[in-house]
């Protein structure tokens, strides 16, 4: 008995200390904001080229462990304990845009302030990454295609790395063109390039330009597709992005500065200079063409400035010196330079609204500036002595529309009173022609109540007819059920002397019994009452004797 006693008791020490043991060396506890990466001390070693060891391999392991409690054998685990990858949401209360000073004015604002930001994961499990590829999909070791938006992920930082880079943000006013990295080539096509000639024709070039088209998803290059202003979680080794502004723009070309000067001669050889500002701009749908053709937008601004230039001088040599001064060539020239430059901008999918040609000098040769100045005043002369004409003639047409005036205001006056007239004449028959319809529309009224009336009347007296007649027959139904149901009562009672006996003995009142002497000196003590008696006696004797039944005796008076 002792050894039991002293068995049991060392088991149940034993069993103690393991207990303590086991939970002082193999407790593992995991806080909240903490990811527990294992590490295996024994297993199969890794394949060559495997850096992260899957279950039953010896290494890091690719699962991590969230917040708990976990009991591990520490001659077979290992661990070490990581914080939490968090991704930055950005604060929109320090959101700006921030245009640099001197920038040109096609150019895109720098964002200022806590924007959210994107994870690139790099993953050092799975299987090898296929040769050449730096971007792969889920299960493959290298940069992963997808990103880490904001928020905050329990990740095993030993099997994967985690880098951040800015998201995507595009402005107002501007679009993103997003360039492809990845998938096959769209392919090419041919671009004609075209000119604008002495005459002002369009010449094409004769070596045109081969160009890569337009992306679709999927497909590496430029995307036709834009990004709308808004913030975008891209993976930068995926899609590369270009924002471009959108929009309107202005370039003046003016003789203040020598190198944006233009100058020709005109048809008659003198030297005309002017000054040119274009309206030019980027429609959102063509600003992936514009990119894959041009690759930024400064050789847009340089491109329209180009055509400018050349259209104005080879446009402007088939105008006099003359044409330049008066208003209306002036205006002729301005929208054929306008029409002009639209239809070669459209080409290169620019958007023109409107070219305006201000400062317009006349000059010439050394020689020549007298005559210069003597053209100008003869010029400014002969618009006044035109102007003195039409002032004239203004003054003629005026007086003329004032004797007018006079003649339709007195044939005015007279319609006025023609119509005065024959409104009261209308005014008058209206009145007449309304009283007229009155007295009949009285007359028709009348007709028709004395109608109605007399349906009244007619219906009035079929009612009184019916109701009559119903009365009747409700009389004669209730007088008919009364008999029957005397009848009835006769045939239940057997005869009508034992009705009577039952009337007699259902309208008895023992309360008003009397008695009566009939002695003598009695009979007139109470004649009104003997009289009633008499009566009853009467009707009771005269009533008939019904027939004698063969089936029941007959029945005995009580």
């Amino acid at each position: 008995m002792r050894f039991i006693t002293w068995t049991l008791g060392t088991l149940s020490a034993l069993v103690a200390l393991a207990a303590v043991f086991v939970w002082v060396e193999w407790r593992v506890d995991v806080g909240p904001d903490e990811t527990l990466v294992l590490i295996r001390k024994t297993g199969a070693p890794l394949p060559e080229g495997q850096k992260i060891a899957e279950a039953g391999q010896k290494g890091i392991q690719r699962l991590a462990l969230g917040p708990g409690r976990y009991f591990f054998n520490p001659w077979v685990w290992d661990h070490e304990r990581v914080g939490l990858i968090d991704i930055p949401a950005g604060d929109p209360k320090t959101w700006r845009d921030v245009y640099a000073t001197g920038a040109p004015d096609y150019s895109i604002p720098d964002t200022a302030g806590a924007w959210p930001k994107v994870g690139i994961v790099n993953s050092l499990a799975g299987k090898p990454a296929p040769a050449g590829a730096e971007v792969v999909d889920t299960g493959f070791q290298g940069i992963q295609r997808n990103v880490l938006t904001p928020g905050t992920y329990r990740i095993n930082t030993r099997a994967y790395e985690v880098k951040l880079v800015d998201a995507v943000v595009v402005p107002l006013g501007c679009v993103g063109v997003v360039t492809s990295q990845l998938g096959e080539m769209p392919g090419v096509e041919v671009v004609r390039q075209t000119s604008i000639g002495p005459d002002g024709q369009v010449i094409e070039d004769q070596q045109p330009k081969q160009m890569q088209k337009l992306a679709q998803a999927g497909q590496r290059g430029v995307l036709s597709d834009v990004l709308p202003p808004g913030i975008y979680y891209l993976n930068p080794y995926v899609h590369k992005t270009k924002i471009v502004q959108v929009g309107y723009n202005e370039i003046s070309q003016l003789r203040t500065n020598d190198a944006d000067r233009i100058s020709f001669p005109s048809r008659d050889g003198f030297t005309i200079e002017v000054e040119v500002t274009v309206v030019w701009g980027r429609h959102p749908e063509h600003a992936p063409q514009m990119i894959n053709r041009f690759g930024e937008v400064g050789k847009l601004k340089e491109l329209v400035i180009g055509q400018v230039r050349s259209i104005c001088r080879n446009l402007g040599s088939e105008y006099d010196s003359t044409d330049f001064i008066r208003g209306e060539k002036r205006e002729l020239y301005q929208r054929a330079v306008t029409e002009t430059l639209q239809r070669v901008a459209k080409e290169r999918d620019i958007e023109i609204l409107i070219a305006l040609i201000h400062n317009i000098e006349v000059r010439g040769g050394t020689a020549a500036e007298g005559e210069a100045a003597d053209l100008k005043q003869t010029i400014q002369r002969g618009f006044i002595a035109r102007e003195e004409e039409l002032t004239r003639q203004k003054q003629r047409e005026t007086a003329k529309v004032k004797a007018e005036l006079a003649t339709a205001t007195a044939d005015i006056e007279v319609a006025r009173e023609q119509i005065h007239s024959e409104t009261r004449k209308k005014v008058a028959e209206i009145a007449a022609e309304g009283k007229k319809q009155a007295r009949e529309i009285d007359a028709q009224r009348d007709l028709e109540v004395a109608q109605v009336e007399r349906q009244i009347a007619a219906l009035d007296a079929d009612k009184t007819r019916i109701l009559g007649t119903a009365k009747a027959d409700v009389q004669e139904l209730l007088y008919r059920a009364d008999a029957d149901g005397k009848r009835m009562m006769v045939q239940a009672l057997g005869t009508g002397h034992a009705y009577n006996l039952y009337t007699f003995a259902r309208e008895f009142n023992p309360d008003t019994i009397r008695l009566i002497f009939a002695g003598q000196g009695t009979f007139w003590t109470d004649l009104a009452r003997m009289q009633d008696a008499a009566a009853a006696q009467l009707l009771q004797s005269a009533a008939p004797q019904p027939p004698a039944d063969t089936q029941h005796p007959p029945t005995r008076a009580p």
